[in-house]
């Protein structure tokens, strides 16, 4: 029959188109198939592991310091310049006519009270003089032991020393240091003096002079001379 032979031609083609076309995609189908196992296996065993965030770093509590007390400097205060006070010492200058009082003028430190002062100017007589022109008839070594001043006068005790016998004009000049430059403050002034801590009487040994108590300048000027 016509019909069928015209059927069975146009099948065959058809059927072998249709079929490489399904070994095709058969093929295709099983590479993708294979490809897809061998990347999964490969991702199975070597995982992509995600970066870790780093911590995130926190800054460290500060907390708020009180202030403590400011110290301050001390000010410094201005150190108290001493006071001074101009007195007057007593040495022996010769001339043609005998030896003759010359007074110097020194400064000493003001003190609370006039034995203070009068301490620091006898120091300063029993030392001996600066200028060589000066001299004084005080032995050397002779020390103020005490020093007191009240409403009958002015008590000086010297050490021994002050009774050296030097002969009569020395011994004179040497009283006549003692009590000029005792009451230069006050000429009226009485003086004591003892040596030894007993009341001088005799000044000197063999040529010696006798010493009245108390003594003033004017009482000096009336008896003896230099």
């Amino acid at each position: 029959m016509p019909s069928s032979r015209s059927s069975d031609k146009i099948s065959l083609p058809w059927i072998i188109g249709i079929g490489l076309a399904l070994f095709t995609a058969g093929g295709a189908t099983a590479w993708f198939a294979v490809h897809h196992l061998s990347f999964s296996q490969k991702t199975s065993e070597n995982p992509i592991e995600s970066p870790t965030p780093a911590p995130i770093s926190q800054s460290p509590i500060v907390e708020p310091v009180s202030p403590g007390p400011v110290e301050t400097s001390p000010t410094a205060t201005p150190a108290a310049i001493p006071v001074r006070e101009t007195r007057q010492v007593y040495w022996l200058k010769v001339t043609d006519t005998g030896n003759q009082l010359v007074s110097q003028e020194i400064t000493v430190q003001k003190a609370d009270s006039g034995e203070g002062e009068l301490t620091a100017v006898l120091q300063t007589l029993l030392a001996g003089p600066s200028n060589p022109q000066d001299m004084t008839t005080i032995p050397a070594g002779t020390k103020l032991l005490d020093l007191k001043v009240d409403k009958t006068g002015i008590k000086i005790n010297l050490s021994r020393e002050f009774g050296n016998d030097d002969g009569p004009d020395m011994l004179i000049g040497r009283l006549a240091q003692i009590i000029y430059t005792t009451t230069t403050e006050d000429s009226n002034a009485k003086v004591w003096i003892q040596v030894e801590g007993k009341p001088l009487e005799l000044l000197g040994e063999g040529h010696g002079i006798e010493v009245a108590q108390p003594m003033t300048r004017k009482f000096f000027e009336e008896n003896y001379q230099l």
